[in-house]
């Protein structure tokens, strides 16, 4: 089985914010432990991360639906990734974090091609188990997906031509507690299929904690690569649109919560506040220690 061991993600990019609002100082390209080295089983300990997330305060949250422009990047190395990350963080976030992750990536270590592909990802104990795709059991793929996790999405947006959108709903099933996952491109979005709820020992109530964004990293020996269309914050940039909650009942209700704005540096990477239930995220990369 593929182990993620994706670490203490979100809570560290949490502890990045506080530290920087106590000491005042700027946020800065995290290495390894912090989280990145986690964020994809292809990364090794001296990677170096940046990113760009909005991610909400602690409370109770039954799903996210949003709709993702998908860009491709020709790279050679590093990692790419725009997603939702929904997570329940209650316990001991070294052993109990449950979390769920879905969005597109590019990740030519993982995946042999510098193509954009669809990913999901799971785990039930701060990332000691769980997989990407269906690298491992639990993942549970419907008769009739347009697409399964890991599949490639073709064609992708150019910057000065049309958009390609993904539309990714994520949320629980109240009856069952399973999390499911539908996705749709440049369409309504369908069922792929759902996490089974006795995956989970939290996640199957309910997630505290939801973050969408940006990642990118790799080693630090090269510059950074892009995020996004490549493009920091303006018409040019990426976009992630229609962003709403979805209820314990299932009905979506429009994205008004407060979130915390992270970026580790935004004059490499940056996302905009969400103002209209969208924002716009990205930069040109070339960044290095």
């Amino acid at each position: 089985m593929s182990k993620l061991n994706l670490g203490l993600h979100i809570l560290a990019i949490y502890v990045v914010f506080i530290a920087h609002q106590i000491h005042g100082g700027g946020l800065h390209p995290t290495n390894q432990k912090a989280w990145y080295a986690h964020a994809s089983p292809s990364k090794n300990s001296n990677d170096i991360v940046y990113f760009a997330t909005h991610s909400t305060h602690p409370g109770s949250y039954y799903g996210l639906a949003v709709t993702m422009d998908v860009y491709g990047h020709n790279i050679s190395a590093g990692h790419i990734v725009t997603s939702i990350w929904i997570a329940n963080m209650e316990g001991d976030p070294k052993t109990d974090e449950n979390a769920i992750w879905v969005g597109w990536q590019v990740d030519p270590k993982k995946y042999g091609d510098s193509h954009t592909h669809f990913f999901t990802s799971w785990t039930r104990d701060t990332y000691h188990t769980g997989c990407y795709d269906m690298d491992c059991p639990g993942f549970q793929l419907v008769k009739g997906s347009k697409i399964a996790p890991g599949g490639t999405i073709q064609p992708v947006s150019h910057v000065h031509g049309v958009r390609q959108k993904i539309t990714i709903k994520v949320f629980r099933e109240k009856s069952t507690g399973n999390w499911w996952i539908h996705y749709g491109f440049n369409k309504a979005p369908t069922p792929v299929g759902y996490y089974p709820a006795k995956l989970f020992d939290k996640l199957s109530k309910k997630a505290t904690q939801i973050s969408i964004g940006s990642v990118v990293g790799g080693s630090p020996s090269i510059p950074s690569p892009p995020m996004g269309s490549g493009f920091l914050p303006s018409d040019k940039a990426a976009l992630i649109t229609d962003i709403s909650l979805i209820g314990e009942d299932g009905r979506m209700t429009p994205f008004t919560v407060n979130t915390d704005r992270l970026q580790s540096k935004s004059s490499c990477y940056s996302i905009s506040p969400i103002q209209g239930a969208k924002c716009s995220y990205g930069g040109p990369g070339g960044c290095s220690r």
